[in-house]
């Protein structure tokens, strides 16, 4: 059976269309739209594991927010952007580019126009290129740039900016002071903007530590992990999609190996469906697939230099061990050590500095002496997939 067309897409974030859960988040984030559109400012930090939905989540809400509550929204890609200058040339760029074909366009693109290159790439597209002196003094006078862009789109009631992937941005110490005295700024003029910051929590509160103020600023919004029933859902509308059926023991495992993490359930749906030649999903189809996930999850998720490091097969067997002994994401060395062979005791401790060092797990200190936890929830999952995958049978 030919597949020409798979439903999952792994490593890519999720058409709107195909936007599955996260009720809860999706409505939390439209109230802050909402209370914007009353000449306000509101701040929204999405964090949440690395492949988790965050920007899925903002994607789906940009698009609910233009079409049904009058708000023009932008969504700009920051990643490796360290320079506040650079956020705010990208930020007006997309504006640029996303009022294309809009009744305002031209009348936004006059005022910068001498700035702006049209390059035909597969079609027009805008690159938005001013002089640093005039950049320095757009990025010193973003609300004003904002109320401009307002007054221009005023079919408009609010703007929705979502700067994505801020990790770069937020371990500067000057990024901290410069937002909050946007915000500030923002709020005495009564600027009607919604500004949504995706990255990970731990730069939220590296942020807030530049900048304690901060605190009273940022609305958290973390996105968790899906519930069963939610991961459920996810493998049934998108094996509806294509037609194919899939039977309740191949379902309950795909839903149980992926961990309620969407990253490992594309990957899984991919393989599976990839596997399947009548179809019909069965456990065959399952454990095959699964299998095959675990091995492209492994090349794509941990680094070379983790693969390298797993060569030791008494290391492997203790991250799997780790992973499927319900110590959960967080475990204590004491614990871990009942657990383990003569062979594996005698490695551990090496085991524990080498996996540190790597970045694959770190001390928990809030939790007490000798606690850890996996840095990456991925890299927990990928273990746990793994060593269940390669369980006979």
């Amino acid at each position: 059976m030919q597949k020409d067309y798979s439903p999952f897409a792994p490593g890519q974030p999720i058409a709107p269309e195909f936007f599955v859960g996260r009720a809860q988040q999706v409505q939390i984030l439209i109230n802050r739209v909402q209370r914007s559109l009353s000449n306000r400012i509101e701040v929204v930090f999405v964090s949440g594991e690395r492949g988790i939905g965050k920007t899925s989540l903002a994607r789906f809400v940009h698009r609910y927010a233009e079409q049904h509550m009058d708000v023009v929204g932008t969504h700009v890609h920051l990643g490796g952007v360290q320079d506040i200058n650079e956020a705010i040339r990208r930020t007006i760029e997309r504006i640029l580019q996303e009022s294309a074909g809009k009744p305002w366009h031209q009348r936004l693109l006059s005022p910068v126009r001498k700035y702006v290159r049209e390059i035909g790439v597969l079609g027009v597209t805008i690159a938005f290129h001013p002089p640093p002196d005039q950049l320095q003094g757009m990025a010193q006078y973003f609300p004003q740039e904002i109320q401009r862009i307002l007054s221009i789109i005023h079919e408009s009631h609010a703007l929705l900016i979502i700067w994505d992937d801020i990790n770069g941005l937020a371990q500067q110490e000057s990024f901290a002071l410069w937002f909050k005295s946007f915000v500030d700024e923002t709020a005495r003029r009564r600027v009607p903007l919604c500004f949504v910051m995706i990255g990970l929590e731990e730069l939220r509160r590296m942020m807030i530590r530049n900048n304690e103020s901060l605190a009273r600023v940022f609305y958290p919004l973390e996105i968790p992990l899906w519930n069963e029933e939610e991961c459920r859902e996810f493998f049934q509308q998108a094996f509806q999609r294509v037609n194919t059926r899939v039977e309740k023991h191949a379902l309950d495992m795909m839903v149980a190996f992926s961990g309620g993490h969407p990253a490992l359930a594309h990957e899984i749906g991919d393989a599976v469906f990839l596997t399947d030649k009548d179809g019909v999903i069965d456990l065959e189809d399952a454990v095959q697939g699964i299998r095959s996930a675990a091995e492209i999850v492994g090349r794509k998720y941990l680094d070379p230099q983790v693969l390298s490091a797993l060569r030791s097969q008494r290391y492997r067997s203790i991250l799997h061990k780790l992973a499927t002994i319900d110590f959960g994401f967080r475990f204590y060395r004491s614990e871990v050590l009942r657990h383990l062979s003569e062979g594996e005791k005698r490695v551990f401790d090496n085991f524990l500095r080498r996996m540190r060092n790597l970045g694959v797990i770190r001390t928990a200190r809030e939790r007490g002496r000798g606690a850890y936890e996996f840095v990456n929830i991925l890299h927990y999952l990928y273990f746990s997939m793994e060593a269940k995958a390669q369980r006979p049978g």
